[in-house]
């Protein structure tokens, strides 16, 4: 009689193992001797042998416990099977192994600049919708209709064949950042809307859960914001810019932004790095600011003299400071984070008419009387914003159930009359005939005015997260997160809701 410890040598196995095998009866119970230890019989070491035997060919647990109870013939057929099935994995097998070697020269030509065929950019595309989807799986609990409908429509990203370049690169961008250990903020402008850059990890946005739009994307070149620590930034800020010399489609801007390293700095003081995704937008940490018009250094909220956020310096004069935003949240119910993100969006006072829109949002949220009287989808679609028309995405939305369009031409035409893009207004010129056409004179007026000032949702979604970190920061640890903006103010003379903006190309953050 072998020991415990003495078996499990000679068997090759661990003692854990060894117990394992007992509680499923692939080995009969060890025998108590007179001290009560357990011991085993050397007789049984050929059978954990063969159960390792079995393991190795490739059969599971359960299967081994019915081979045990074989007979030779019936053994010999399991076998048989076996065999069969392996070559059947050997086949895979080598099909993935072709596909990865081709995949591995189609990433070599990326890198080096080379044109690639038709063949190999399907090939790649192929592959980036199965790391899009691997990675959805592992953010939802299960890939539904709905959410694999919305994946459908984000085609901009197999649509465009400079996509492939564009997405790469911005892949590379994120990849150098991991590699230096430098925090970035979540990816802004339209990037929120697709649901791929989420299940690649690149956006930090559930579009599915803030009912975007991705065909947005479809109608014009991208250019994705993305912010990074302002003391570590400058190398990311100048690996972005190379990036963009080698591309002809897309563009990605990078800002130094002191909150990251704030954030951070508060982190660190008080021995905790808070998950601001587990917290909830609508949690009482969030809204308390909001709730008690306290906004002092809550991001878009508390603007400093010379902050370069939100084109202030347009702002009307008597709009400038935090005076005219904290009488505005004293004079209105504060009804949830979106009710909060949506004021962010509004608060453009630089003119009398944006002023106007400001206050009807305010009037339409206390009387519960919207703006704009629409029924039916429309008025559903407009609860969020208590029936104001605030994004581009309550634009498009309009013109497409007007006139029945898809939201490819819907924003098309949503983007001309913003009358920033000379090049789409000639484009549209007969669509927005034919809607006028279509459209009673209330809706055409309506599409026509709120497109000149409506806002980017994913991009209010995404910047949003900054300021629901400091309002969090203020409302758990206000004393440590005020400490760290007056020691990073002081040690970079920056304010600390600065960040770059461009200005001729350049953003005065990243010289």
């Amino acid at each position: 009689m072998l020991s415990v410890g003495q078996f499990a040598k000679l068997a090759k196995v661990s003692t854990r193992t060894l117990r394992y095998y007992e509680s499923i009866g692939l080995l009969p119970s060890a025998k108590r001797g007179e001290n009560n230890y357990r011991y085993y019989d050397r007789k049984w070491l050929e059978q954990v042998e063969r159960i390792r035997d079995l393991q190795g060919l490739g059969f599971r647990l359960e299967e081994v416990q019915a081979i045990l109870r074989f007979s030779s013939d019936e053994l010999r057929a399991r076998l048989k099977e076996k065999l069969e099935s392996l070559g059947d994995d050997i086949d895979e097998l080598e099909i993935r192994r072709g596909k990865i070697r081709q995949l591995l020269s189609v990433s070599k030509k990326i890198e080096s600049g080379e044109g690639l065929t038709a063949t190999e950019r399907k090939l790649f595309m192929e592959n980036l919708r199965q790391e899009v989807i691997q990675g959805l799986r592992a953010r939802y609990a299960s890939m539904n209709d709905s959410t694999l409908a919305y994946l459908e429509r984000d085609f901009w990203i197999t649509g465009n064949p400079g996509a492939m370049d564009f997405i790469r690169a911005v892949q590379k961008c994120y990849e150098f950042a991991k590699e230096r250990n430098l925090k970035l903020g979540t990816l802004r402008g339209g990037a929120p809307a697709s649901l791929s850059l989420f299940g690649l990890g690149i956006s930090g946005v559930d579009p599915l859960s803030h009912r975007m739009i991705p065909e947005r994307l479809a109608t014009q070149s991208p250019i994705f914001h993305v912010d990074v620590e302002y003391e570590r930034g400058q190398e990311f800020v100048d690996y972005c810019k190379e990036m963009n010399k080698s591309l002809a489609y897309g563009e990605i801007q990078a800002f130094k932004m002191p909150l990251i390293d704030i954030v951070k700095s508060t982190h660190d003081k008080i021995g905790e790095v808070l998950d601001y995704g587990r917290i909830d937008d609508d949690a009482d940490c969030v809204l308390k600011p909001f709730l008690d018009a306290d906004i002092e250094k809550v991001f878009q909220f508390d603007f400093s003299e010379d902050a370069l956020v939100m084109k202030f310096e347009r702002f009307l004069p008597e709009y400038k400071g935090s005076a005219k935003m904290t009488e505005y949240l004293r004079g209105q119910p504060i009804r949830g984070y979106r009710d909060i993100l949506n004021i962010t969006a509004l608060w453009r006072p630089h003119n009398q008419e944006m002023v106007d829109r400001i206050e009807a949002y305010k009037t339409a949220k206390k009387t519960g009387r919207p703006r704009f009287q629409f029924k039916g989808e429309m008025a559903e679609w407009l609860k969020p914003n208590f029936g104001m028309v605030i994004y581009h995405e309550d634009v498009i939305q309009l013109i497409s159930l007007t006139t029945g369009w898809d939201l490819v031409r819907s924003n098309r035409l949503r983007r001309a009359l913003m009358g920033k893009d000379a090049k789409a207004q000639e484009n549209a010129a007969e669509d927005w005939s034919l809607f006028r056409d279509i459209a009673s004179p209330d809706i055409t007026r309506v599409v026509a005015d709120e497109s000149r000032w409506s806002f980017c949702l994913p991009h209010s979604v995404s910047f949003g997260k900054f300021t629901k970190q400091s309002a969090v920061l203020k409302s758990l640890h206000r004393q440590a997160y005020y400490r760290a903006i007056a020691e990073f103010e002081d040690r970079h003379g920056v304010a600390w809701d600065d960040i770059g903006i461009k200005i001729k190309g350049v953003s005065l953050h990243q010289g």
